[in-house]
């Protein structure tokens, strides 16, 4: 499990609407996730994804996640 307690997103503009079931989403995800030990993350910060404009919150929210999971793990997206 990966837990982060506080999520902080730059969303394009017209996505302001859908920060809150994005961030929760990858909280879920997080937690979801198989790693060799749990990890805390103190802090992250990602390389710019390319998103679609219609792409859904849990597509993106899973973007999100595994480019944390191949961050914290060593790995690569």
């Amino acid at each position: 499990m990966i837990r982060i307690d506080r999520l902080r997103l730059r969303l394009p503009a017209g996505f302001e609407h859908r920060a809150l079931t994005i961030a929760r989403r990858v909280g879920e995800m997080l937690a979801e996730q198989s790693v060799s030990r749990d990890l805390e993350i103190d802090s992250v910060n990602l390389s710019p994804l390319q998103i679609r404009l219609h792409s859904s919150d849990d597509e993106i929210a899973r973007l999100i996640t595994l480019q944390i999971v191949a961050q914290q793990t060593g790995g690569t997206t």
